[in-house]
């Protein structure tokens, strides 16, 4: 659609993101400290678990056989109408059952915000053809430490496991994304790379925000 999707920086060893529509909503990847900050404006609150403490909770959760059963899923959803639960039960199906496909390399070049990129596709039986396209950091032209944080964020994630493990694995960072999982379907690109420096403020917690717990947060 255009809609912005995500807005994400990186100052130091710290990463922050932030994703439209989670309401001002951000998270904060500390390298140093590996913990991830989840911070609520609007409710005035932070929440933060360890890399180890969320790769416990996500390999738990993907060990299950039934993983839209487990009880910190159930949390999370119990908000939900029953009709966005079953798309999320088909989503995290759809995830599990496709984690047994890498991506894989094609002959396509294409190319976003300028930056050249090459395209890997995924393929599982029973779903549609997921599509990235991958630009290497040389060309990103990243400053060395920037993208020392940015390749070791992706190895936390790939460590991690769960259904971004086969987005993590491709030798690059990918910057087109066009595909589908179960009801979800959509795209999208990078449309600007800026490198002028960020203030370090907006990767701190702000102060006088209530610290809450990860169930809470859920």
């Amino acid at each position: 659609t255009g809609a912005l999707q995500t807005r994400s920086g990186v100052f130091g060893e710290r990463v922050r993101i932030d994703p439209a529509g989670a309401n001002g909503v951000y998270v904060v990847l500390d390298l140093k400290t590996r913990t991830l900050t989840q911070i609520n404006p609007r409710a005035r609150t932070t929440t933060s678990s360890t890399v180890e403490e969320v790769s416990q909770i996500v390999a738990s959760i993907a060990s299950a056989a039934e993983p839209t059963a487990h009880p910190l899923l159930q949390l999370a959803m119990q908000g939900l109408p029953p009709e966005q639960r079953q798309q999320i039960s088909e989503m995290v199906a759809q995830a599990k059952r496709d984690e047994a496909y890498p991506y894989q390399r094609t002959e396509t070049a294409d190319s976003a915000a300028d930056l050249p990129c090459q395209v890997f596709e995924q393929r599982a039986p029973g779903s549609t053809a997921r599509r990235l396209c991958v630009a290497s950091y040389a060309d990103l032209k990243l400053t060395p430490n920037d993208e020392r944080t940015l390749k070791t964020a992706v190895e936390l994630l790939r460590r991690s496991g769960g259904p971004w493990l086969r987005i993590s694995e491709v030798p690059g960072l990918p910057i087109r994304y066009v595909g589908a999982y179960g009801a979800y379907a959509g795209a999208g690109h990078l449309t600007k790379l800026v490198r002028e420096p960020i203030k370090p403020e907006v990767f701190n917690d702000p102060p006088g925000y209530r610290i809450v717990s990860i169930l809470e947060m859920m």
